[in-house]
């Protein structure tokens, strides 16, 4: 409040039990916390864990929030057979508060772990099914168990298996259709997650359509920061549509919406895709100037793989810069990096990127001797038989000194489209 004490009339419907929560919360709660930095941290704790934990109750967000860790500790040693059977069997681990922690470690784990991302939305969905009336209001379980089953469909997609994530997204919409909160933040959520799957589907119109209903309902309700998130999901549907400008603009609006308190790790998927789609669409000095910041926050955040991504996007910029040195020590590293993780696909697009910088600079030799060395570790990586096809095509123009820069950009192209298709 601008003034330095509460006006009576306010203080006056305090005392005498009619002041609405949400006027005490907003105008009183805070007012008398000033005087006290400790008693304002807890307040200000509460009220994260009350966003953290989604729900209502400030008791329900501060005992089940601070219980959940410990819970999901008490799960994790054992295996998904054993952790469905204590979830179903001991009432203890039915709780709001851990349904929503493992969907948060369920999306953290989606970048590093996609099976393990799966198993924990499933518990995270059979814990929403075993929720008790008498425990929460019936009304707000529906709404949880449709974003449950929306993040598990969403886990299945990222490990590929879009007919079973299709199957999950049906049951979060049965849900939707049934809920009777009128809870937007709940919906749009469904909407911001379904588009993934329809893009991942090629269904790149109505992925489209339904993320732009995401961002709609997250700007009605002034969150900002999941507009951000939205926005950034959506560059990446303009992108494999063609529309490089329309996505560069988005994800540069984006930055500003996302905070970075809530989720460092969103900022830098945005400028790292950002620095992605600057190499694609050509603009690789612009690309270069914002390098070193998105060097540092993932350095900060510490996810290895980020590094190696962005380590990627650096040989791509030095190739577009005329660099041949440096650029060919990035791929080759990356190259490494990702045979050493088993991740065949990102292997043989830097592989195809390593081939193109050869192709235009006349380096036959090289081009044969790239060929030679990949094909027997593709040959038993995590690459199906129709991108397999595409490195034999690959690997036989190269030593008949045929391969072309179109070529191995049309193969690149098409190994893109597979590595999509498969999640």
């Amino acid at each position: 409040m601008k003034e330095d004490h509460l006006p009576i009339e306010l203080l006056a419907r305090w005392l005498s039990g009619d002041l609405e929560h949400e006027e005490l919360v907003r105008d009183v709660v805070p007012h008398f916390l000033a005087v006290c930095p400790t008693c304002r941290q807890t307040y200000d704790e509460i009220l994260r864990l009350q966003r953290d934990f989604e729900h209502w109750d400030e008791k329900v967000a501060v005992i089940e929030g601070r219980q959940a860790p410990q819970l999901l500790e008490e799960l994790a040693p054992h295996p998904f057979d054993t952790q469905l059977a204590m979830v179903r069997d001991e009432p203890r681990f039915q709780t709001w508060g851990l349904c929503q922690l493992l969907l948060r470690a369920a999306f953290e784990a989606g970048f590093e772990d996609p099976t393990r991302a799966v198993t924990l939305a499933e518990l995270a969905t059979e814990i929403s099914e075993l929720l008790v009336a008498e425990a929460y209001d019936p009304h707000w379980v529906v709404d949880l168990r449709a974003k449950c089953w929306a993040n598990l469909g969403n886990a299945r997609r990222i490990l590929g298996e879009l007919w079973s994530a299709e199957t999950a997204f049906r049951r979060a919409d049965d849900y939707l259709d049934i809920s009777m909160t009128g809870n937007p933040a709940t919906r749009a959520e469904v909407l911001h997650l379904k588009s993934s799957l329809r893009r991942s589907q090629r269904r790149l119109a109505e992925a489209l359509e339904l993320v732009d209903a995401a961002i709609a309902l997250y700007r009605d309700l002034g969150d900002l920061h999941r507009v951000g998130r939205s926005q950034v999901k959506k560059a990446k549907v303009l992108e494999e549509m063609g529309d490089l400008e329309g996505a560069l603009a988005l994800l540069s609006e984006a930055q500003l919406l996302i905070d970075n308190a809530r989720d460092p790790r969103l900022l830098l998927c945005a400028r790292h895709n950002l620095v992605w789609l600057l190499t694609t669409a050509g603009r690789h000095a612009e690309a270069e100037a914002l390098l070193p910041e998105t060097r540092r926050v993932a350095e900060e955040l510490g996810n290895p793989l980020d590094l190696v991504r962005l380590r990627w996007a650096e040989g791509r910029i030095a190739a577009g810069l005329g660099r041949r040195g440096p650029a060919e020590a990035a791929f080759r590293e990356v190259q490494a990096e990702f045979f050493s993780r088993e991740m065949g696909y990102d292997a043989a697009l830097v592989s195809l990127d390593l081939a193109i910088l050869y192709a235009e600079e006349g380096c036959i030799a090289e081009l044969k001797q790239l060929a030679v060395e990949i094909m027997p570790v593709f040959a038993s990586r995590d690459v199906d038989r129709e991108a397999l096809a595409a490195l034999i095509l690959f690997q036989h123009a190269a030593e008949e000194e045929g391969l072309t820069v179109k070529l191995a950009r049309h193969l690149a192209a098409f190994l893109r489209r597979e590595r999509r298709e498969r999640g």
